[in-house]
């Protein structure tokens, strides 16, 4: 009896250290925000938006995506480099990329992001957003702007029939990103679009575009 109670307490002790490992390992990361992330997740938001913006992640939207199951679906992206999407006669000397990432589920969740590779010389208000073809909205999260030691959220945006866009400051810092989500029915075509300001300008100006 007394070597069976032993060989019984061993077993749990060893269960209990088993668990407390599976556990340790089951998330990957933690932002201040307190989502918690596992390796996969973390993985596919670097592949659908960029390393680093696992940060910014609100538990409402780890819960969107999870709900969506968004997760578990495959990352389509599709990249631009300096493309001559701006505002005026020129185009500024800074390279910028510009991408377009998709994952679908039922609906689609979609991300645009405009990456500046260097500083660009005039920090105005520029203009990022969509045009959709054949497909409808869902729902939009606003565009996140970032940068160093820098963030801030622009939910206003400026609706067509036919899509919808954003005014952003570009701020004086390094590292600028523009990032937008919105989400869409499946099927049709969703087009990217970030124009640059040539000269700068107010943001009352800036809100004048007509279309997107």
């Amino acid at each position: 009896m007394t070597f069976r109670k032993i060989l019984t307490g061993g077993l749990v002790c060893a269960l209990g250290v088993t668990l407390m490992q599976v556990n340790a390992k089951e998330y990957y990361y933690e932002n201040n925000n307190g989502v918690k992330l596992t390796e996969q997740e973390y993985n596919f938001y670097t592949e659908m938006y960029w390393e680093g913006y696992q940060e910014y992640i609100s538990k409402n939207d780890y819960d969107y995506f999870k709900n969506m199951n968004i997760f578990e679906q495959k990352v389509i992206k599709h990249t631009v480099n300096d493309t001559p999407l701006t505002r005026g006669a020129t185009v500024t000397s800074h390279l910028r990329t510009l991408s377009i990432s998709k994952a679908c589920s039922e609906k689609c969740v979609i991300s645009l992001v405009n990456r500046w590779n260097g500083n660009p010389t005039i920090k105005s208000y520029d203009v990022i957003g969509v045009r959709l073809k054949n497909v409808s909205l869902v729902s939009k999260t606003g565009v996140l702007v970032t940068g160093t030691n820098y963030s801030k959220m622009y939910n206003s945006s400026k609706d067509f029939d036919s899509g919808f866009g954003y005014s952003i400051l570009v701020p004086n810092v390094d590292n600028i990103k523009a990032t937008l989500t919105f989400t869409t029915t499946t099927g049709g075509t969703v087009y990217g679009s970030y124009q640059h300001a040539a000269t700068n300008t107010t943001e009352n100006i800036s809100e004048q575009f007509s279309s997107i």
